[in-house]
């Protein structure tokens, strides 16, 4: 049942995105008919302002069905976190958390499922700003990080949440997730191998 659920709401999420981008489409193409009149010139601002929220929620409407499993796929963190992170912050439970948001500029390109990133990170995200709350804490960092083997995402609040390490050399290749909670802080971590690493076991194994 709870797999035939799933089916069933990832189509209805489809279909009300297919229909959330019509009602985006037709209140565009308004506002771009409005004449030029003082009044027409208001409705016209206001209708290209509903029309960027309207698309803005549409791509999150989108993020909430990730496309199904596939085989890994060079992905860039930094192109996709930012509506990752403001997906997770519509949570009604964490909804106003802050969140800053750090990319070191070495970090190099992942090799993972993409679906699987949107699936885990805004999971990742929300017990960071949960743990927020619990700590009383101000905000929820996320710094992404990495070296030639590894990329690592990191959500952190609180205080000592734990050490950065990179992952062991025996799990390369193997995306896998790592919690560390004490009382005074907490720190989710996801762990994805770089595109260089997948291609230097493509070589050794061919």
């Amino acid at each position: 049942m709870d797999v035939a659920w799933l089916t069933v709401r990832d189509a209805l999420l489809r279909g009300l995105t297919h229909s959330l981008s019509n009602r985006v489409m037709a209140i565009t193409t308004l506002a771009d008919l409005a004449g030029d009149a003082g009044t027409a010139i208001t409705m016209r601002s206001v209708l290209s302002a509903e029309a960027g929220r309207l698309d803005a929620l549409l791509q999150q409407y989108r993020l909430l069905s990730p496309a199904p499993p596939a085989p890994p796929e060079p992905l860039n963190l930094a192109d996709v976190l930012p509506a990752l992170i403001d997906l997770a912050a519509r949570h009604p439970d964490v909804a106003g958390t802050p969140c800053d948001l750090r990319i070191a500029p070495d970090v190099q390109p992942a090799f993972a499922d993409a679906g699987q990133v949107g699936r885990i990170v805004p999971a990742l995200i929300v017990a960071s700003m949960r743990a927020a709350h619990r700590l009383q804490t101000t905000r929820v960092e996320v710094d992404v990080s990495g070296n030639a083997r590894w990329v690592v995402l990191r959500a952190s609040a609180g205080g000592d949440a734990g050490p950065a390490a990179m992952p062991a050399d025996s799990m390369e290749g193997a995306p896998a997730v790592r919690i560390s909670e004490t009382a005074r802080g907490a720190c989710y971590e996801l762990l994805l191998p770089t595109l260089a690493a997948a291609r230097r076991r493509d070589r050794a194994s061919g």
